[in-house]
């Protein structure tokens, strides 16, 4: 049922989109999946998946093959590189869920280069063409008259932004959305393997909770390559720094949050109360909990707090 769900949302997904992007939709979770599989039977033979797509990508991109740019076309052995990836570090109990996380480094620096790729600006333009020929419509639409105030004050806002302005704000705005897409094509492909590798009887992949999340300490180098774009890098390279560091700032947020829940359960609090203390934080004070725990998160690589033994009166 699990399955049928998810194959019933990347149906719909890709329905929802259009030539190249609408076939990743399906195309990506499938190479994730048998790369995966073919690198936890084969080993590192599995490589060889990942190459022929990547051969493949480019020689559209230079048969000019129209709508297939390579910086679109990417994705599919980028994705197919992580689920070699992941399936070579099955063995032996697998990879903690934060190294898995990291696994997804190479979906983020193509993301980071989307913006100084040939090609990826005129799509943007294209793309808030688009966006605009949509909000117009709704406006006229009688169906939107009775929507609040505040939202059709800021669609006519958006509408009256320069065209200059506007795609500025995509060139930030659509590298990360493709990022944060395609970790999530990435994860549904390791689903499917999952259910795969059950089918055929082989063990199952590796599981690791939340509280387990550490990441690596290379996980420092996007973070130190897009403090170095906004030092020396021009403008144009912002959009790339941006993607490195507000995702890296997620991943150690994520990071904080593992350390505070080992923290409280250590403490002997109840998993079901610290669950519900997190979200309750999260929720309310989001723009200022996010941070301190990317804080935490963060300086949890160099003091490493789940390390830290306990004395024998459960003090730390």
């Amino acid at each position: 049922m699990r399955i049928a769900s998810l194959v019933l949302l990347l149906l719909i997904g890709g329905l929802g989109a259009s030539g190249t992007w609408g076939a990743l939709w399906l195309l990506v979770p499938v190479a994730v999946a048998t790369a995966v599989l073919l690198a936890w039977r084969f080993g590192a033979a599995a490589i060889a998946l990942p190459v022929g797509l990547a051969v493949s990508a480019v020689a559209l991109a230079f048969a000019g093959t129209r709508g297939m740019p390579i910086w679109a076309t990417a994705w599919l052995p980028l994705g197919a590189a992580v689920g070699v990836w992941m399936g070579l570090r099955e063995e032996g109990g697998g990879a903690g869920i934060g190294e898995r996380a990291w696994m997804h480094v190479p979906l983020l620096a193509m993301a980071a280069l989307l913006p100084v790729m040939p090609g990826f600006e005129p799509a943007v333009g294209r793309l808030d063409r688009v966006v605009r020929g949509q909000q117009e419509m709704l406006l006229k639409e009688p169906a939107t008259a009775g929507w609040p105030a505040v939202w059709r004050e800021e669609m006519q806002r958006k509408l009256k932004e320069p065209p200059e302005e506007r795609r500025r704000e995509l060139m930030f705005l659509v590298p990360n959305a493709l990022f944060l897409w395609s970790v999530l094509l990435v994860s549904a492909g390791r689903t499917l393997a999952a259910r795969m590798s059950s089918v055929l009887g082989w063990p199952e992949l590796s599981r690791s909770p939340l509280r387990a999340w550490r990441l690596p300490d290379a996980a420092l180098a996007p973070v130190l390559a897009g403090l170095a774009l906004v030092v020396f890098a021009g403008k144009e390279w912002q959009p790339a720094a941006a993607v490195l560091l507000v995702h890296s700032a997620l991943g150690y947020s994520v990071q904080g949050i593992a350390v505070v829940e080992s923290v409280l359960r250590a403490r002997g609090m109840p998993p079901a109360f610290v669950t519900l203390t997190l979200v309750f934080v999260i929720a309310v004070s989001l723009f200022w909990a996010l941070p301190a725990l990317a804080v935490v998160g963060l300086s949890d690589v160099w003091l490493d707090y789940r390390r830290t033994e306990p004395s024998p009166n459960r003090e730390a």
